[in-house]
């Protein structure tokens, strides 16, 4: 039963007298209803524009998959308010305010027509970000591509080099194995000479005195053999056609000639000794028979026959000459001056003794001069296979130093260029992010700005030397990403405008259908008044009749007010805490349940919605962190190739100096190999070029070892670097290469860099932690701490504190840091030189690595023109058994 009909009973109850205040109350209240419905009506207009603008808003910062249902709510709240505009419109109590309600009207169509307009232009910008970022995917691909083909060509390049330097080491094994065979060669002819020359002066090569035995011979010929067999082998690496270099042979066929020729000479030996022995008979036998002593003394013996006597001392008298003939080989052929022996018997036998002993002094003459022979046409052979292998294989083997000088260079420019994609794709993804924070805020003139920025980068892609067609693609990426931002800043500055005009037309409904509720609610609170004073008067005549009916009224009236207002207390503290009672009612009571519900459930709506954009900033909070670890390696990726292009710059200084030396002897050595074939070498030439050769061979050895030591020291900061594993190492050596890799940097800009670290410190922990650490605070000194042509000193210091902790102090004589930047040099994407092309994320990085990777903590101390000093504590061992004292002990480092 409805209200009126119930205060109908209770003023039917009452006697006839108050029929009259009855029937006026009435009235009132029928007007006081159609006052109260069409304040109803307003208010239902005041929230369906409110839902129908909640839905606007939620339509712009929903997912473009959900923007459907919104659109939806949106016309049907909007579709709500406009029937209940016109149910107001045709109320009879809303005649005073017919314009305001077609006014109304009016607004609202304009605003459904707005709203749809925004409708298409945010779906055409959805599809221009869709385009944005497909077009973006394609430029990150092609750029991925690009990089990984030109780290494909650089891996070839590398390949390329380490044939090219084995080639140059095997070319060098032949060349210098043909010197050392030459060298072997001379020596053992030195000892053959000073062999044969012994059988005259009785002096040798190895000492004044002592001629050369069995022993240094097989010395000497082994050192020519295993000569040969290295240079052979040499060749075999280097030239498929080495059997036209038989070293091995000619090596082992002068050997040959080496034994035969000591053979000779020992059997000369014997024949001189067997020759002197004969003689010495001969001539005994011959002062025997003169009766005369060896010494030209008489012996006091008898003599012979007088005339055997004249014969003998006409023997004795041609004793010199047949010395001289015997000793010359060439008794033989002076038979008269041995005439007269021949006539004595007793010399006939040492006579004929004295001839046999020289036939055969005579034969081991004529094999030792055999072997001699045999010996210098093997030793011309050697000399003539080695100058051939020096004239053809010195020629190839400055032709590989060339090739590898090329390949060197080549593999610099190849990682210069890798770099340079690398950090076109780092420019896009930061483009891409100012588009994405410009769309989210509706910016246009920030979208037409990045539009603008969009041409340094075609630039610097047209600029790179890369495939064309990779090129062109990239190119054509880039434009169709930069034409798919125009179209959305245009699309930004039609939304902005439609969103003015809306937010100006649904101020208007709701200032509207707020005055109408405020209009209706107060003509409704004067009938309301009108009526109590009638009630007044009708209760207090009728108030004995009709007091029980009242009472059962007012109970019956109180009851679900009382209620609801429970209720509502509680759906005022938790919006889900049940439903409203009462919904199902027909009467006002009802209405105001049903009303009551509706604000509930909007309630609720929101903050479902609430949660929803919660949950979407949460999505966008991760992806810029997973952004942010992906700049973060592209960082250190940098780093290392700014180190490695460095490195390889550094290098080449002691490669082009042994280069150098090397030219230069190969030159000497030719001028000098022209004057031995000419026979016109004189010691002082020789000398000259021996004292050359020994200061170009101790420069290419010095430089070479310089080269080979940067390498070493690279290798080892690298390998760290790249791989992230942990190991046992000694901390002052590893500073120290770190230091050395560093060089071509620090270097560079005329800076010095000291390394202060006492010996005894062992770490076990991440070197290429600490390595990636010590990089980026070497590069942000040189980088942001010295004006350009300015000369600094760098320090890295390293002592232990305590048993398990390691101080570590990085610091340099720069400008410093102001004060109002101190505190944020650690914040990610914090730098004071963007427009140098700084990302702002080394600091960031080293403050991550000290804290996550070392378990330690950092600390920076600066002031203007007294340059920077980071402090850095690590544990000498990390795990995590150890972390929470080791903490402990540091936490003095921040007080």
């Amino acid at each position: 039963m409805r209200i009126r009909s119930r205060i109908a009973v209770v003023g039917g109850v009452p006697v006839a007298v108050a029929a009259v205040i009855a029937v006026a109350g009435g009235l009132l209240l029928a007007r006081s209803e159609r006052v109260y419905e069409s304040a109803v009506l307003a208010g239902s207009v005041y929230r369906d524009v409110l839902a129908a603008t909640a839905a606007r808003i939620d339509y712009l910062q929903v997912a473009p998959v959900d923007r459907a249902s919104r659109a939806d709510r949106f016309e049907k709240m909007s579709a709500s308010a406009a029937a209940e505009l016109w149910r107001l419109d045709e109320a009879g109590s809303a005649g005073a305010h017919r314009p305001e309600v077609e006014r109304a009207t009016g607004v609202l169509d304009r605003y459904v027509d707005q709203m749809r307009s925004f409708i298409q232009v945010t779906a055409a910008n959805d599809d221009a970000v869709a385009d944005m970022g497909l077009h973006a995917a394609t430029l990150m691909a092609l750029t991925d591509r690009a990089r990984e083909r030109q780290h494909a060509a650089n891996v070839d390049s590398l390949g390329s080099l380490t044939e090219a330097d084995q080639r140059l080491r095997d070319s060098r094994d032949v060349v210098d194995g043909a010197h050392e065979l030459r060298e072997a060669m001379l020596d053992l002819q030195r000892a053959e000479a000073q062999h044969v020359a012994d059988l005259g002066f009785g002096t040798g090569p190895f000492g004044s005195g002592r001629s050369a035995t069995a022993g240094d011979f097989r010395i000497a010929i082994d050192r020519l053999t295993a000569t040969a067999d290295q240079l052979q082998a040499a060749l075999g690496r280097t030239d498929p056609l080495a059997d036209r270099y038989p070293a091995k042979d000619a090596a082992a066929r002068y050997a040959s000639t080496v034994a035969a020729l000591q053979s000779a000479v020992a059997d000369l030996r014997a024949a001189n000794a067997e020759r002197d022995a004969a003689l010495s008979r001969f001539e005994t036998a011959a002062q025997a028979l003169a009766g005369m002593s060896k010494d030209g003394t008489g012996s006091g013996s008898p003599a012979g026959a007088l005339g055997e006597r004249m014969l003998a001392e006409q023997v004795i008298r041609t004793l010199p000459v047949v010395r001289a003939l015997v000793l010359t080989g060439t008794l033989d052929r002076q038979p008269d001056v041995t005439f007269l022996s021949s006539l004595l018997p007793s010399l006939r036998l040492p006579l004929e003794g004295l001839y046999q002993a020289q036939a055969r002094a005579t034969a081991s003459y004529q094999a030792l001069d055999a072997a001699q022979r045999a010996g210098a046409e093997a030793a011309s052979a050697i000399e003539a296979l080695t100058a051939r292998i020096l004239m053809v294989k010195s020629t190839g083997y400055t032709a590989i130093q060339d090739e590898v000088v090329q390949l060197i260079a080549y593999a610099i420019q190849a990682n210069d260029t890798e770099q340079e994609t690398q950090n076109v794709a780092v420019v896009a993804l930061r483009l891409g992010r100012r588009a994405a924070n410009a769309v989210a805020v509706r910016d246009s003139e920030e979208a037409d700005r990045i539009v603008a920025d969009t041409g340094t980068l075609l630039a610097t892609v047209r600029g790179l030397p890369m495939s064309p067609l990779l090129q062109d693609e990239v190119l054509s990426a880039i434009r169709n990403w930069r034409d798919s931002l125009r179209r959305t800043a245009e699309g930004l500055r039609r939304l902005n405008q439609l969103l003015v005009a809306m937010d100006r037309d649904a101020d208007t409904l709701v200032e509207t259908a707020r005055q109408l509720d405020e209009t209706f609610r107060d003509e409704a609170a004067r009938i309301g008044e009108l009526l109590t004073r009638i009630l007044i008067v009708g209760a207090t005549i009728g108030l004995l009749l009709g007091g029980g009916a009242a009472a059962v009224v007012a109970r019956s009236i109180s009851r679900p007010v009382l209620r609801l207002q429970r209720q509502m207390t509680r759906l005022a503290e938790d919006p889900l805490a049940g439903p409203i009672d009462g919904t199902r009612r027909q009467d006002e009571f009802g209405a105001m349940a049903r009303a009551a519900a509706f604000f509930i459930r909007e309630i609720g709506l929101r903050e479902q919605a609430a949660r929803q954009a919660k949950d979407r900033a949460d999505r966008a909070l991760e992806d810029l962190r997973r952004i942010q670890a992906d700049l973060i390696q592209a960082e250190k990726m940098a780093s290392l190739g700014a180190l490695v292009a460095g490195v390889a710059h550094e290098i080449n200084t002691p490669l082009g100096n042994a280069l150098m030396g090397a030219t230069h002897l190969q030159d000497r050595l030719t001028s000098v190999g022209r004057l031995a074939d000419e026979g016109v070498l004189r010691r002082g030439d020789f000398a000259d070029f021996h004292a050359t050769a020994d200061e170009l061979a101790r420069l290419m050895v010095l430089n070479l070892r310089q080269a080979g030591e940067l390498v070493q020291s690279f290798k080892q900061v690298a390998a760290d670097q790249t791989s992230g594993e942990g190991r046992h190492f000694s901390l002052k050596p590893y500073l120290e290469d770190l230091a050395t890799s560093l060089s071509p940097s620090w270097r560079r800009g005329g800076h010095s860099l000291r390394v202060e670290c006492p010996d005894p410190i062992e770490v076990d922990g991440y070197p290429g932690v600490l390595a990636q650490i010590l990089t980026n605070l070497v590069m942000n000194s040189i980088a942001h701490g010295y004006e350009d042509g300015r000369q600094g000193q760098l320090l890295i210091a390293a002592t232990p504190v305590g048993p398990d902790i390691v101080e570590l102090v990085y610091a340099d004589d720069g400008k410093g840091i102001a004060p109002d930047d101190l505190g944020r040099v650690f914040d990610p994407f914090f730098t004071t030189r963007r427009g140098a092309g700084n990302t702002g994320l080394g600091l960031h990085i080293v403050y991550n690595l000290v804290l996550n990777r070392l378990g330690g903590r950092v600390v920076v101390e600066s002031t203007l023109g007294n340059g920077v000093r980071f402090t850095i504590r690590f544990p000498r061992r990390f795990a995590t058994d150890n972390l929470m004292p080791l903490v402990e002990a540091q936490s003095s480092l921040e007080h």
